[in-house]
Protein backbone atom coordinates (compact mmCIF):
# COMPACT_ATOMS: atom_id res chain seq x y z
CA UNK A 1 0.00 0.00 0.00
CA UNK A 2 1.19 3.50 -0.86
CA UNK A 3 0.81 6.01 1.95
CA UNK A 4 -0.98 9.19 0.85
CA UNK A 5 0.80 12.50 1.32
CA UNK A 6 -1.92 14.98 2.14
CA UNK A 7 0.55 17.86 2.26
CA UNK A 8 1.31 17.53 -1.47
CA UNK A 9 -0.39 20.00 -3.79
CA UNK A 10 -2.77 18.01 -6.00
CA UNK A 11 -3.48 15.26 -3.46
CA UNK A 12 -7.12 16.36 -3.25
CA UNK A 13 -7.71 15.39 -6.91
CA UNK A 14 -7.29 11.73 -6.04
CA UNK A 15 -8.47 11.53 -2.44
CA UNK A 16 -10.96 8.77 -1.65
CA UNK A 17 -14.03 11.02 -1.97
CA UNK A 18 -12.92 13.01 -5.05
CA UNK A 19 -14.95 12.61 -8.24
CA UNK A 20 -13.22 15.41 -10.18
CA UNK A 21 -11.95 13.15 -12.98
CA UNK A 22 -14.66 10.48 -12.82
CA UNK A 23 -15.52 9.29 -16.35
CA UNK A 24 -18.82 10.62 -17.70
CA UNK A 25 -20.26 8.18 -20.22
CA UNK A 26 -23.51 10.12 -20.73
CA UNK A 27 -22.08 12.46 -23.31
CA UNK A 28 -22.53 12.51 -27.10
CA UNK A 29 -19.65 11.49 -29.29
CA UNK A 30 -17.47 14.55 -29.90
CA UNK A 31 -17.05 16.06 -33.37
CA UNK A 32 -14.27 14.21 -35.12
CA UNK A 33 -14.91 10.91 -33.30
CA UNK A 34 -13.21 8.14 -35.33
CA UNK A 35 -15.27 5.02 -36.02
CA UNK A 36 -13.86 1.53 -35.58
CA UNK A 37 -14.83 -2.12 -35.01
CA UNK A 38 -17.52 -2.67 -32.33
CA UNK A 39 -18.96 0.84 -32.64
CA UNK A 40 -22.71 0.77 -33.26
CA UNK A 41 -24.21 3.09 -35.87
CA UNK A 42 -27.90 3.99 -35.81
CA UNK A 43 -29.34 5.04 -39.19
CA UNK A 44 -32.79 6.63 -39.16
CA UNK A 45 -34.56 7.05 -42.51
CA UNK A 46 -37.68 9.22 -42.38
CA UNK A 47 -40.01 11.25 -44.60
CA UNK A 48 -41.19 9.50 -47.76
CA UNK A 49 -39.74 6.24 -46.35
CA UNK A 50 -39.48 5.17 -42.71
CA UNK A 51 -36.82 2.74 -41.48
CA UNK A 52 -34.32 2.36 -38.66
CA UNK A 53 -31.11 0.34 -38.77
CA UNK A 54 -28.95 -0.59 -35.75
CA UNK A 55 -25.67 -1.70 -37.28
CA UNK A 56 -22.40 -2.76 -35.70
CA UNK A 57 -19.04 -2.08 -37.34
CA UNK A 58 -17.47 -5.51 -37.94
CA UNK A 59 -13.83 -6.57 -37.62
CA UNK A 60 -13.22 -5.52 -41.23
CA UNK A 61 -14.40 -2.00 -40.41
CA UNK A 62 -17.66 -2.31 -42.38
CA UNK A 63 -21.37 -2.02 -41.70
CA UNK A 64 -23.81 -4.11 -43.72
CA UNK A 65 -27.15 -2.62 -44.78
CA UNK A 66 -29.71 -5.14 -46.10
CA UNK A 67 -30.35 -4.74 -49.86
CA UNK A 68 -27.52 -2.20 -50.03
CA UNK A 69 -24.41 -4.12 -49.08
CA UNK A 70 -21.28 -3.38 -47.06
CA UNK A 71 -20.01 0.16 -46.46
CA UNK A 72 -16.49 0.70 -45.13
CA UNK A 73 -16.49 3.22 -42.27
CA UNK A 74 -13.37 2.29 -40.30
CA UNK A 75 -11.15 5.33 -39.69
CA UNK A 76 -13.86 7.79 -40.77
CA UNK A 77 -15.32 10.48 -38.56
CA UNK A 78 -19.03 10.15 -37.82
CA UNK A 79 -19.58 13.19 -40.10
CA UNK A 80 -17.69 11.64 -43.04
CA UNK A 81 -19.44 8.29 -42.53
CA UNK A 82 -22.83 10.05 -42.59
CA UNK A 83 -22.12 11.53 -46.04
CA UNK A 84 -20.89 8.18 -47.36
CA UNK A 85 -23.95 6.32 -46.02
CA UNK A 86 -26.35 8.94 -47.43
CA UNK A 87 -24.75 8.73 -50.88
CA UNK A 88 -24.92 4.92 -50.88
CA UNK A 89 -28.57 4.86 -49.78
CA UNK A 90 -29.52 7.54 -52.33
CA UNK A 91 -27.97 5.54 -55.17
CA UNK A 92 -29.69 2.27 -54.21
CA UNK A 93 -32.96 1.77 -52.31
CA UNK A 94 -33.85 5.31 -51.17
CA UNK A 95 -33.65 7.45 -54.30
CA UNK A 96 -35.97 10.06 -52.74
CA UNK A 97 -32.99 11.16 -50.60
CA UNK A 98 -31.64 13.06 -53.61
CA UNK A 99 -34.87 15.10 -53.93
CA UNK A 100 -35.09 15.74 -50.19
CA UNK A 101 -38.35 13.82 -49.75
CA UNK A 102 -36.52 11.24 -47.66
CA UNK A 103 -34.04 12.29 -44.99
CA UNK A 104 -31.31 10.33 -43.21
CA UNK A 105 -29.91 10.81 -39.73
CA UNK A 106 -26.84 8.90 -38.59
CA UNK A 107 -25.91 8.75 -34.91
CA UNK A 108 -23.63 6.71 -32.71
CA UNK A 109 -25.29 4.04 -30.57
CA UNK A 110 -23.07 1.89 -28.37
CA UNK A 111 -19.43 2.87 -28.45
CA UNK A 112 -16.46 0.56 -28.67
CA UNK A 113 -14.11 -0.24 -25.82
CA UNK A 114 -10.37 0.29 -25.87
CA UNK A 115 -7.53 -1.11 -23.77
CA UNK A 116 -5.04 1.24 -22.16
CA UNK A 117 -2.08 0.57 -19.88
CA UNK A 118 -0.88 2.62 -16.93
CA UNK A 119 2.72 2.13 -15.77
CA UNK A 120 5.14 3.80 -13.38
CA UNK A 121 4.24 5.54 -10.15
CA UNK A 122 0.46 5.00 -10.26
CA UNK A 123 -1.48 3.80 -7.22
CA UNK A 124 -3.14 1.08 -9.33
CA UNK A 125 -0.99 0.39 -12.41
CA UNK A 126 -2.21 -2.11 -14.96
CA UNK A 127 -4.28 -2.56 -18.09
CA UNK A 128 -7.81 -1.14 -18.19
CA UNK A 129 -10.67 -1.75 -20.63
CA UNK A 130 -12.46 1.57 -20.97
CA UNK A 131 -14.89 3.46 -23.19
CA UNK A 132 -13.37 5.02 -26.31
CA UNK A 133 -14.58 8.39 -24.96
CA UNK A 134 -12.16 8.08 -22.04
CA UNK A 135 -9.70 10.94 -21.57
CA UNK A 136 -6.29 11.05 -19.91
CA UNK A 137 -7.71 12.60 -16.74
CA UNK A 138 -10.41 9.90 -16.60
CA UNK A 139 -7.65 7.26 -16.76
CA UNK A 140 -5.78 8.94 -13.92
CA UNK A 141 -8.97 8.70 -11.85
CA UNK A 142 -9.27 4.99 -12.63
CA UNK A 143 -5.68 4.24 -11.64
CA UNK A 144 -5.91 6.32 -8.44
CA UNK A 145 -3.49 9.01 -9.60
CA UNK A 146 0.23 9.29 -8.81
CA UNK A 147 1.72 7.71 -5.71
CA UNK A 148 3.53 9.84 -3.11
CA UNK A 149 6.65 9.34 -5.27
CA UNK A 150 4.93 10.05 -8.58
CA UNK A 151 4.99 13.21 -10.69
CA UNK A 152 1.96 15.44 -11.19
CA UNK A 153 3.77 17.47 -13.81
CA UNK A 154 5.36 15.09 -16.35
CA UNK A 155 2.68 12.49 -17.03
CA UNK A 156 3.34 10.93 -20.43
CA UNK A 157 0.97 9.47 -23.03
CA UNK A 158 2.81 7.07 -25.35
CA UNK A 159 1.05 6.02 -28.57
CA UNK A 160 2.64 3.62 -31.02
CA UNK A 161 5.97 3.93 -29.16
CA UNK A 162 5.92 7.72 -29.63
CA UNK A 163 5.44 10.34 -26.93
CA UNK A 164 2.28 12.28 -27.95
CA UNK A 165 1.48 14.27 -24.79
CA UNK A 166 3.09 15.44 -21.56
CA UNK A 167 0.42 16.45 -19.05
CA UNK A 168 0.94 18.94 -16.23
CA UNK A 169 -1.83 18.70 -13.63
CA UNK A 170 -0.72 21.99 -12.07
CA UNK A 171 -2.06 23.75 -15.19
CA UNK A 172 -5.47 22.42 -14.24
CA UNK A 173 -5.11 23.01 -10.50
CA UNK A 174 -3.86 26.60 -10.85
CA UNK A 175 -5.68 27.76 -13.99
CA UNK A 176 -8.45 25.26 -14.76
CA UNK A 177 -6.63 24.50 -18.03
CA UNK A 178 -7.82 21.20 -19.57
CA UNK A 179 -5.64 21.38 -22.71
CA UNK A 180 -3.62 18.31 -21.65
CA UNK A 181 -6.76 16.20 -21.21
CA UNK A 182 -6.66 14.38 -24.56
CA UNK A 183 -8.90 11.52 -25.68
CA UNK A 184 -7.15 8.17 -25.43
CA UNK A 185 -6.85 5.57 -28.18
CA UNK A 186 -6.50 1.80 -28.34
CA UNK A 187 -3.15 0.65 -26.97
CA UNK A 188 -2.14 3.96 -25.35
CA UNK A 189 0.37 3.73 -22.51
CA UNK A 190 0.24 6.27 -19.68
CA UNK A 191 3.52 6.57 -17.80
CA UNK A 192 3.76 8.34 -14.45
CA UNK A 193 7.45 8.94 -13.68
CA UNK A 194 9.06 9.74 -10.33
CA UNK A 195 8.93 13.41 -9.37
CA UNK A 196 12.17 15.36 -9.91
CA UNK A 197 11.95 18.39 -7.60
CA UNK A 198 9.74 19.06 -4.63
CA UNK A 199 9.78 22.17 -2.47
CA UNK A 200 8.24 22.55 0.97
CA UNK A 201 6.88 25.94 2.01
CA UNK A 202 5.56 26.86 5.46
CA UNK A 203 4.75 29.92 7.50
CA UNK A 204 2.60 32.88 6.52
CA UNK A 205 1.30 31.58 3.20
CA UNK A 206 -2.25 30.57 2.34
CA UNK A 207 -1.43 26.91 1.67
CA UNK A 208 1.49 25.27 3.39
CA UNK A 209 2.79 22.02 1.97
CA UNK A 210 4.89 20.38 -0.73
CA UNK A 211 4.90 21.55 -4.32
CA UNK A 212 6.46 19.89 -7.34
CA UNK A 213 8.49 22.44 -9.27
CA UNK A 214 9.91 22.48 -12.78
CA UNK A 215 13.52 23.49 -13.40
CA UNK A 216 12.30 26.60 -15.23
CA UNK A 217 10.14 27.83 -12.31
CA UNK A 218 11.04 30.31 -9.58
CA UNK A 219 9.83 31.46 -6.18
CA UNK A 220 7.11 33.59 -7.81
CA UNK A 221 5.63 30.43 -9.37
CA UNK A 222 5.69 28.71 -5.99
CA UNK A 223 3.86 31.66 -4.42
CA UNK A 224 1.21 31.42 -7.14
CA UNK A 225 0.60 27.75 -6.37
CA UNK A 226 0.43 28.27 -2.60
CA UNK A 227 -1.96 31.24 -2.93
CA UNK A 228 0.53 33.92 -1.93
CA UNK A 229 1.44 35.40 1.43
Amino acid sequence: QFKPDESSFGFELFSSNSLVFEPNLRIPAPAGYILGPDDEIVISVYGYSEKKYDLQVNDQGEIYIPNVGPIAVNGLTIEAATEKIKAKLASTIYRAISSGQTKVQVTLGKIKSIRITVIGQAKKPGTFTVSSLTTLFNALYLCGGPTHMGSYRDIEVIRGNKLVQIADLYNFLANGDMADNIFLKEGDVIRIPYYKNRVKISGKVKREGKFEMLDSESLSDLLKYCGGF
